[in-house]
């Protein structure tokens, strides 16, 4: 799961150990093998799936390395696969038989911290699928720990083993054609989960690409830089960190599940909003509350419309929120919450920069709306005018060609 070339820490943890028991662990450190060969046969030990800059947590993500899915209660990996096969999902890289149930893991090159609306996604998707056999709901964040192959589980006794199934390391992009359906144009599909919408059509006919949980991952992306640009100087200014906490765990409640915003609820503020450490669960109640009404699939009506109940924000609306405690020199780092001008410059630049396309040959057009096609589109309408006119038919002329519209005229009446 973690190959020598390491690009963060994994996180270790002996949960019998009184203190001391969390540890950080590089994979190309040539202490390694020894280190996890002293596991064996050791209680209770577990490491993270994914790599982190320091901690286990969200912010400090560095490289996703697997997706997984939980299932409790059951170690019966033939009904698994038979569910995936029903199901059209591609089957585990490998297995492990935890002690009361067994752990699915589908290996991936490792992909940077951008990439995890995608993941979760996958993730989400996985585990959803595998419910009906027993599918933890809640193991399916990024900073979870799992038990590690050959040592013991204390609550039976069993060790905890591994079974290679097809052994396949997918890149991030074939999982997600695999799991979610086959991408156009890069764009990853619709999907029918109530955690993922697509972006409409914009008015001036622009289209933005990519999912809802993506803008809101750039959103606190955003959100995190302004936090650590002014943890120095003990944290996020007074008079705007209610209003910077809040947004945070909005935008991680769009792509991490609700128990992990729960979680990190009071790290994020402790860190970087310690004067709201007192009354931070009853003011951010109101963001896990419909994160969980979420993961239900339940919706909500608004402007006649249904929706997710998680609370959207326009780019507009956040960037006045915020704008105060952005600094001028953080401003061009920054790619979701930008002001209306910077938004436009950026986007004559990305045209500026595209090559010019060539309708003709992407066959946008063929002969129907230039030379021969006019002609013979102008030679069809008037053979339809000079069939019609005998008839006494009326004509209705229109902005692009002719409609023709027959009437039974009454007797003794001309056309």
């Amino acid at each position: 799961m973690h190959p020598p070339r390491a690009y963060g820490v994994t996180v270790f943890w002996e949960q019998h150990k009184p203190s001391g028991g969390w540890k950080t662990l590089r994979s190309d450190s040539p202490n390694l093998p020894e280190f996890l060969a002293d596991q064996q046969g050791q209680q209770d030990r577990y490491l993270t799936v994914n790599e982190f800059y320091r901690w286990r947590v969200t912010n400090q993500l560095k490289s996703l390395r697997a997706c997984y899915v939980d299932i409790d209660g059951n170690v019966d990996i033939d009904k698994a696969l038979q569910r995936l096969i029903e199901m059209e999902l591609p089957e585990p890289s490998f297995v492990i038989y935890s002690g009361r149930g067994m752990h699915l893991y589908w290996l991936i090159k490792p992909v940077p911290a951008k990439a995890l609306p995608v993941w979760q996604m996958v993730q989400n998707k996985l585990v959803e699928a595998l419910l009906p056999i027993g599918a933890d709901p809640v193991v399916k964040d990024c900073t979870r720990v799992l038990r590690l192959c050959g040592t013991i589980n204390s609550k039976n006794g069993v060790q905890v083993t591994g079974k290679k199934l097809t052994g396949k390391r997918w890149t991030l992009h074939q999982l997600s054609d695999a799991v979610l359906g086959k991408r156009q144009n890069g764009c990853l599909p619709k999907t029918r989960s109530a955690q993922v919408h697509s972006f409409s059509a914009k008015p001036n006919g622009r289209k933005k690409y990519g999912s809802i949980y993506q803008w809101w991952s750039l959103v606190h992306q955003d959100l995190m830089k302004i936090g650590d640009y002014y943890l120095p100087s003990g944290g996020i200014p007074e008079g705007h960190r209610d209003i910077w906490l809040f947004l945070t765990l909005l935008s991680l409640s769009w792509f991490v599940p609700a128990a992990r915003v729960k979680s990190e609820m009071l790290k994020l503020a402790r860190r970087y909003t310690p004067g709201l450490m007192n009354d931070v669960q009853r003011q951010m109640l109101p963001i896990i509350n419909r994160a969980e009404a979420s993961m239900r699939g339940e919706k909500i009506i608004f402007n006649g419309k249904t929706v997710d109940p998680r609370y959207q924000f326009k780019r507009e609306t956040l960037f006045e929120w915020i704008q105060e405690i952005i600094p001028d020199e953080l401003q061009s780092e920054l790619r979701a919450i930008i002001p209306n001008e910077l938004r436009t410059q950026r986007r004559k630049e990305r045209d500026k920069a595209r090559p010019p396309r060539d309708r003709m040959k992407e066959g946008r057009y063929q002969d129907h709306y230039t030379k021969d096609g006019v002609r013979e589109s102008n030679r069809e309408k008037g053979n339809k005018l000079g069939r019609c006119e005998p008839l006494g038919c009326p004509f209705v002329p229109l902005q692009k060609g002719w409609m023709f519209q027959a009437v039974v005229l009454p007797s003794g009446q001309g056309a």
